[in-house]
């Protein structure tokens, strides 16, 4: 009974060791599952941390080339990366097969330098003798010498500018016989009455400050050498004065331009102070609308605290056509609200621009590198179209034919290695943006007038940007809007051919004497006889 019983309780203590070595194990086995967890978990992190500095790592390259690199969409492939390890952060997407490329490995030929171009035969010519002295012209012989030549040159002289004050003198008349009747000769109307300034220093106001790039005080400074007391505020009352006077055209300029069919649009930030219920350090924004598809065109600048669809929207109106942008959302919304009757149509040069950003600083010959010589195929399609002076229907047609297939093989490459680069890397961003803009980057094929890119309003926006770095911000909305009106009329006189100050000069003379403001627009405008 006893053996029985110590047989029982054996058995007891086996059951109860197997039951705590079976919650051990299950113990364990929670644990290790947890720790499996927790190592997977760790993995994941290391990823998004490697992912991440991937990302940041392309950011300080992109900002160091920004601030320290050549600016020229045409430097790539630096002879060294800026950091090491640059060729995983930007190409990585790119497998070894798609390393080739068919850029050519020598360097440019520089152009050779022409000689000095001669001075322009306008200028007038003031002779200055140079002669030998009567004792020079005997020879060693005794003989005189005789004449048998000359030489010229020429040099550059300037003359300061000349001021001249227009002292208006009004002949009265009076009857002797009864008396009573005086009668006083009145004056032509001027640009800005009771006022000083003649047409032909508002104009000078206006080129030196929006073409010349110089703010009011330099201007100021440069009256006061010459012993001219003109202060920053009168001048800049003036230019407000002007800028009232000048509207009208500019409401003209618009209706031309709505008309046009085909409008390129970009926008820039300025700087406002005194805006309504808005800090001084606010961004505010000029708006840059400008007819396509021309060399002379119509441009107009509008000011807006704003950078909103809204905008584009009240400024278009019930514009009908194609609208070229860079792809912002608002100009993309515009076309979307006018239910047909505006096409977008985007721009190749932004988009080849995200991968020079990329190309410039990598070493290597990737993604980036074929993308570009792909789209670099599509603008050798316009410069022939542009050689061979093709009319618009010729252009498309060519356009169908060769601009197409290239179109169709960058696509599919695109979509290749869409899938290989991480979408927030920089070469993911540029595939990305490219790709979702498709549709509206291959809208120019559908007409030769159309433009593959939006580089010519681009260039106009250049002297507003050139201008705000020298006077850094609008002292009031009231300034920024005479702004808009100057710069409207002085790039479009520019793009046809005009001189600024003889166009300024003589709109100022003639809006206040009542001329038909169409024959003052810069497409209509003609040279006075006298300025001929």
């Amino acid at each position: 009974m006893e053996k029985q019983n110590a047989s029982s309780h054996k058995s007891d203590l086996l059951d109860l060791k197997k039951e705590a070595l079976l919650t051990r194990l299950l113990r364990l086995e929670d644990e290790s599952a947890r720790f499996q967890a927790q190592l997977i978990s760790e993995e994941e992190k290391n990823v998004k941390l490697e992912a991440r500095i991937v990302e940041l790592t392309a950011y300080l390259c992109q900002a160091r080339q920004h601030r320290f690199g050549r600016k020229s969409e045409k430097t790539l492939n630096a002879s060294a990366p800026i950091l090491p390890g640059l060729e995983q952060v930007f190409d990585e997407a790119a497998p070894e097969d798609d390393t080739k490329s068919t850029t050519p490995s020598s360097k440019p030929k520089r152009k050779a330098s022409g000689g000095r171009k001669p001075l322009p035969q306008s200028i007038p010519r003031e002779e200055v003798s140079h002669d030998l002295a009567e004792h020079e012209k005997i020879c060693s012989c005794g003989q005189r010498l005789h004449c048998i030549g000359k030489e010229t040159s020429e040099q550059l002289e300037v003359i300061p500018a000349k001021v001249k004050v227009l002292k208006h003198v009004r002949w009265k008349y009076g009857c002797k016989s009864c008396e009573e009747t005086v009668i006083l000769a009145s004056m032509p109307s001027q640009p800005i009455p009771k006022s000083m300034a003649a047409p032909g220093l508002l104009s000078h106001i206006l080129v030196s400050k929006y073409d010349d790039h110089l703010p009011l005080y330099r201007q100021a400074e440069i009256w006061e050498r010459a012993g001219i007391d003109l202060d920053r505020a009168t001048l800049g009352r003036w230019v407000m004065k002007c800028g009232d006077l000048l509207e009208p055209l500019v409401d003209l300029l618009r209706k031309d331009l709505l008309s046009s069919g085909y409008i390129q649009a970009d926008e820039t930030t300025v700087q406002v102070f005194g805006e309504r219920g808005r800090k001084n350090t606010s961004k505010s924004y000029m708006w840059v609308y400008k007819t396509g598809g021309n060399d002379k065109f119509k441009i107009i600048y509008d000011y807006s605290p704003e950078r909103s669809a809204t905008v584009a929207s009240d400024f278009l109106g019930d514009f009908k056509g194609y609208l070229q942008s860079d792809g912002y959302s608002g100009y993309k919304k515009v076309c979307k609200d006018s239910k047909g009757s505006v096409k977008n149509l985007c721009c190749w040069a932004h988009a080849r621009r995200k991968f020079v950003e990329i190309a410039k600083i990598s070493t290597k010959v990737g993604v980036s590198t074929q993308a570009i010589e792909k789209i670099a195929s599509l603008y050798g399609v316009e410069k022939k179209a542009r050689e061979l002076k093709l009319n618009f229907d010729e252009v498309k047609a060519l356009r169908r034919k060769e601009s197409q297939p290239i179109l169709d093989d960058l696509k599919k490459f695109l979509e290749k290695h869409q899938g290989l680069a991480p979408p927030k890397s920089t070469l993911g961003e540029a595939i990305g943006y490219t790709l979702r803009r498709w549709k509206e980057l291959n809208v120019y094929l559908e007409d030769g007038s159309l433009s593959i890119d939006n580089n010519e309003v681009e260039r106009c926006i250049r002297p507003f940007a050139v201008g705000r770095k020298n006077w850094l911000f609008k002292g009031s909305v009231k300034g920024a809007e005479a702004s808009a009106v100057i710069y409207s009329l002085l790039e479009s006189a520019k793009s046809y051919g005009l001189s600024p100050f003889d166009y300024f000069e003589d709109i100022l003379k003639k809006i206040p004497l009542g001329e038909k403001l169409e024959n003052l627009l810069p497409c209509n405008w003609k040279q006075p006889a006298d300025k001929a």
